[in-house]
């Protein structure tokens, strides 16, 4: 999307609506670029953008709300997560609508934040395909895909659970306080 400067993760609770509507719905809308069907606590993982946060305002404002409100049963819930950083590749519906083998959204909350610990992460591990540092619940989102479930497991084992980094004391720690890693079904 040219021009496009502001990023954006919707989490959907669908409640008891059909989900695989629902996404269909939210992709008809030209700011949702992927929409996912996890497993976990999540139904829907939207990733979108816009070009300035009027825009963003109207599409969670207006735009989501009666599309959901007019088709479908009150879903539970919605939460926004606006990127701040984007690193790694482009999520287009072209190449991600589905997973190319196995595929997973791994959310974190950091002991230790920096831009550098994203980085070596996506350099290490090619099957991290795009990371976020996100203002909302987590500190960063990142979507990764793996040919098989054994070795998208030993990104997360390797990467994620064993990354360090250096504290505010200035001594070596782990970097990560929790991860939430939720398969993508479709």
């Amino acid at each position: 999307m040219a021009g496009t400067h502001l990023s954006f993760i919707i989490l959907v609770d669908a409640g008891d609506n059909d989900v695989h509507k629902i996404r269909e719905a939210l992709l008809n809308l030209d700011a949702i670029k992927v929409a996912h069907c996890p497993l976990g606590p999540t139904d829907l993982i939207c990733f979108g953008a816009v070009a300035h946060m009027e825009e963003l305002k109207d599409l969670m404002s207006t735009q989501v709300p009666s599309l959901l409100e007019d088709k479908f049963n009150p879903i539970e819930k919605t939460e926004t997560l606006l990127v701040m950083d984007q690193y790694g590749e482009e999520l287009t519906a072209e190449k991600f609508s589905r997973p190319n083998g196995t595929g997973a959204w791994i959310f974190t909350d950091q002991k230790v934040s920096s831009r550098h610990l994203t980085e070596k992460l996506i350099d290490h591990h090619p099957e991290i395909i795009t990371a976020f540092n996100v203002l909302g619940c987590h500190d960063g989102v990142f979507y990764a895909e793996a040919e098989t479930l054994d070795k998208l497991m030993a990104v997360i084992d390797e990467g994620f659970r064993t990354l360090r980094g250096i504290g505010a004391s200035g001594k070596p720690m782990k970097a990560l306080s929790r991860t939430d890693t939720r398969l993508v079904l479709m």
